[in-house]
């Protein structure tokens, strides 16, 4: 059991810091309405890497740099074919998926990765692999942190003077887009989406405010990490299942738990 721990630890670390940053970042797209953008950008970030593994590159380059690129034309370029932000999310995520279809059937390279991103690679990475992932999501946090609180107070006061630019807009794109490619290359896309959604949906109605929400759905994600990632070793079961299942059950009982208490 203890080689074991010692094996999974460099997976253990980076799924902790990552389900915890996911977690934080739903409430953010929460308050935007934007969880269907977190889909779309997952999705593109597993096309990246796909193109990343055929072409021989490091996959955490191709997934964030098309994402990113896909980012940056969905602001400039698809907004005028689909206005509506769902629509764009809704476009780019069936392209991108269709595209990785296509890919996964032509080149084997694209298959074996179009499998581990439903799973994920957290039991296969190493310590570099660790250092790597968090340097891009601990960017990603502190960009969108810094840029968060512009456009939060725009959006809940657009009245006020000194709207945020473009380049406000852009900076918070590509900081959820590297948080977003970062997880869906460490824990799969259906983990990624779950940690976006169900943290943020289960501490919404509770919290007393926009830092104490973060803050619960944070540590609701890597709480639920933890007792995933040991169920998942203990009972040799397959880690996104189990950890889908261990958010949901967590809500859920949050959910019961508030409403005995009657709030």
């Amino acid at each position: 059991m203890l080689e074991q721990l010692l094996l999974f630890a460099p997976g253990f670390v980076l799924g902790l810091f990552m389900s915890a940053v996911l977690a934080a970042l739903g409430v953010i797209l929460r308050l935007r309405d934007e969880a269907l953008s977190a889909f779309s950008h997952a999705q593109v970030a597993v096309l990246g890497a796909m193109l990343a593994a055929i072409a021989g590159w490091p996959l955490l380059i191709g997934a964030w740099g098309l994402a990113m690129l896909v980012a940056v034309a969905g602001l400039w370029l698809i907004k005028p074919v689909a206005a509506v932000a769902s629509s764009r999310h809704l476009l780019v995520l069936l392209l991108a998926w269709s595209a990785c279809l296509l890919l996964a059937d032509n080149h084997a390279q694209a298959r074996l990765l179009s499998a581990s991103a439903v799973e994920g690679q957290l039991l296969l990475v190493q310590w570099r692999d660790v250092v790597a992932h968090g340097v891009v999501g601990a960017l990603g946090a502190a960009v969108l942190g810094g840029v968060s609180k512009a456009l939060l107070a725009h959006q809940l006061l657009p009245w006020l003077p000194g709207a945020p630019g473009r380049a406000h807009a852009l900076a918070r794109e590509l900081a959820v887009v590297a948080i977003l490619a970062t997880g869906a290359l460490a824990s799969g896309i259906f983990v990624t989406l779950a940690l976006v959604l169900i943290p943020a949906w289960s501490v919404w109605a509770s919290a007393r405010g926009l830092r104490a929400a973060v803050l619960q759905a944070a540590l609701l994600g890597a709480s639920a990490h933890v007792l995933a990632f040991g169920l998942a070793l203990v009972l040799d079961q397959v880690y996104p299942a189990v950890m889908i299942v261990v958010l949901a059950l967590m809500a859920a009982a949050a959910s019961l738990r508030r409403k005995a208490l009657g709030r």
